[in-house]
């Protein structure tokens, strides 16, 4: 049961909403949809590239790659490699992008300082800083990323042209992976180079030791043999043999042979050491030299970026819908601030945590409001053409709970009550129907046997003789402006329809009535008033648009407090009550009505009770 009542409360809300609700969904519908007229288009072209991170030799291909333990952060590398200013910044020269007017640097004082500085020849730094200021437009427009934990990286480029998008993405691509082969060959000449000095001291180191062996060998045996032939050696001792028998007698010996063998081996030694490493060292420029010209890059573009078909900025479907559903939270938003801040009063609890005061009824709403009905006669004639309607039960209810109210005051039965009661009618607003209200529940009291004037004391804009269809006097007004009274009697008219007794007002007043109000001979009007009827109803202006309630509440035991069924505003209803709460007296109850509940549709706030559709005339 309290879902179901949870979802009438919103399906209400939303019917006397729906023009907030509508209004702010469309406001922010519009506005989104020309936001997005406004944008220029712009497309992203996106080309993919894998990366290798295998070693690769071409002289060597048989090797057998072995992926390195930190592949991972390999591939985040090229990721940063490929959109570092290096890479981007070659793009921007070949692509002539400082020309181009999507990227090309603003033109402001900085262009006119660079203009200037070129004619004082600093040409050269305005053009740094004019390819700075496009490098850095640029690289908002590129993005690369890797594509989850794979070898894949994708490079994408949004631009206001999508073969422009297209063409970029391709050229950071191919620019990306022409400087990894320029970096891998710059590196293999680094190393050619640092190679190259080594070679040459290899060779000097090479002459140095064949010099020496050829030089002993030519001091020993008069040969020289550079091949080094292993008979060579047998070839010195013989050599040395007969130097030493053809030796004179008295000379000193020559060395021996094994002396000059072992001298001669190291010498040959040496120079077959110097030689192996100047072929090592030779072999493996001759490598490097091979590998400059055959390096390949580690990465490889695997697909080429094509021109986008559908921009990708704005997704004006997409962001369309969100927003709609987003306006019609706000909708629905405003509409409940409305309802329950700025708007007015929806439902009996509402009223009573709202306003603090006990509310004596809801007054259903009725075709032919107030002032509808042939000859200017309202609802107050249900009282009598539809006694057993909701509305008529509704103005009972609000008799039921002055009678209530006054005992809880004074603990007096009715009928020991030497004085008449004063009940005043009032409203924040005009157009509340609080003189509806006053001449319904006077009329009640009449029906009832009860003696009841009913005193229309708005005299700014009188009314109560179009609900009685009588001609309004100015006796009233002319007591209150001080001339002679010419007594109760005499300023009486008489309901026909219930023998009612009312005082009516006169035209419209052109002049300040709050000074009438307050004067005494209101209150011994209604002194005179209470000694000769039961019950004293009087209509008073809205307490926002006059102070004359204000006045009158002060000579009233009970005032009705007329609040409009989600029209009057909260804060409008909080500061009037306030104010007509700070002007009655001790004795005095305040006790609101919620006048005009909609009850028309199935989906209302409230439901009508079963009671009541029971007993509906």
């Amino acid at each position: 049961m309290s879902d179901s009542a949870d979802l009438r409360m919103v399906l209400g809300l939303l019917r006397r909403q729906i023009r907030v609700v509508l209004a702010t969904t469309a406001s922010i519908v519009v506005l989104t949809s020309i936001i997005l007229m406004s944008l220029t288009p712009r497309y992203t072209a996106q080309a993919l590239v894998v990366v290798d991170t295998s070693a690769k030799n071409l002289l060597s291909p048989d090797t057998t790659p072995v992926a390195a333990a930190s592949d991972n952060a390999r591939v985040e590398g090229e990721v940063r490699i490929a959109q570092s200013d290096a890479v981007l910044l070659d793009v921007v020269r070949e692509e002539k992008l400082t020309d181009d007017r999507e990227f090309a640097p603003r033109s402001g004082y900085f262009d006119l300082a660079a203009t200037l500085a070129r004619f004082g020849g600093a040409s050269s730094g305005a053009t740094d800083a004019g390819e700075r200021e496009t490098l850095a437009s640029f690289k908002e427009a590129v993005r690369v990323r890797r594509e989850g934990l794979t070898y894949l990286i994708t490079i994408g480029v949004t631009s206001r042209d999508a073969g422009k998008a297209a063409l970029l993405a391709n050229r950071v691509s191919s620019v990306y992976i022409r400087q990894q082969i320029d970096a891998k060959v710059a590196g293999t000449i680094a190393a050619r180079n640092s190679l190259q000095a080594r070679v040459s001291a290899a060779k000097d180191s090479l002459a140095s030791h064949e010099g020496r062996l050829n030089a002993f060998l030519a001091a020993n045996v008069g040969l020289r043999d550079p091949s080094g032939n292993a008979n060579l050696g047998l070839r010195v001792a013989d050599a040395q043999f007969d130097q030493r028998a053809s030796q004179p007698a008295g000379t000193p010996p020559p060395p021996t042979p094994s002396e000059t063998l072992t001298q001669f081996y190291s010498l040959q030694q040496s120079a077959e050491i110097a030689r192996a490493q100047y072929q090592n060292l030779l072999t493996r420029l001759q490598d490097f030299e091979a590998q400059a010209s055959l390096q390949l890059a580690d990465s490889r573009m695997i697909s080429e970026a094509l021109p986008p078909i559908e921009p990708s900025y704005p997704k004006s479907v997409a962001i369309l819908a969100v927003m709609s559903l987003v306006a019609l939270g706000f909708g629905i938003g405003a509409g409940f601030l409305r309802e329950f801040f700025v708007g007015g009063f929806t439902g009996e609890d509402q009223v009573a945590a709202v306003l603090n005061i006990q509310l004596a009824s809801v007054v259903p709403h009725e075709e032919g409001g107030e002032l509808e009905r042939p000859h200017g006669r309202g609802l107050s004639d249900r009282i009598m053409t539809a006694p057993l309607s909701v509305f008529s039960e509704s103005i009972r209810r609000i008799r039921a709970s002055v009678e209530q109210a006054l005992l809880d005051r004074h603990p007096v039965l009715e009928d020991a009550r030497a004085e008449g009661v004063v009940i005043m009618v009032s409203s924040s607003l005009p157009g509340e129907g609080k003189s509806t209200l006053a001449t319904a529940l006077a009329r009640t009291y009449s029906l009832a046997g009860k003696r009841t004037l009913l005193i229309d004391c708005d005299l700014r804009k009188p009314s109560i003789h179009r609900h009685v269809d009588r001609e309004p006097t100015p006796a009233f007004v002319n007591l209150l402006r001080g001339e002679a009274d010419p007594g109760l009697a005499s300023m009486v008219a008489v309901d026909h329809a219930t023998n009612l007794s009312v005082i009516l007002g006169a035209r419209p007043a052109e002049f300040a009535t709050d000074e009438l109000l307050m004067s005494a001979r209101v209150r011994a009007l209604l002194s005179r008033a209470r000694l000769h009827f039961d019950y004293v109803v009087i209509d008073t202006p809205p307490v926002e648009a006059a102070v004359d309630a204000l006045y009158l509440a002060r000579l009233c035991d009970v005032a009705l407090f007329v609040v409009r069924w989600a029209r009057t505003p909260q804060n409008v209803a909080r500061k009037a009550l306030a104010a007509l709460k700070g002007n009655v007296g001790g004795g005095t109850s305040v006790i609101a009505v919620l006048n005009g509940q909609d009850q028309r549709r199935w989906f209302s706030f409230r439901a009508r009770p079963p009671w009541r559709a029971a007993y509906a005339g």
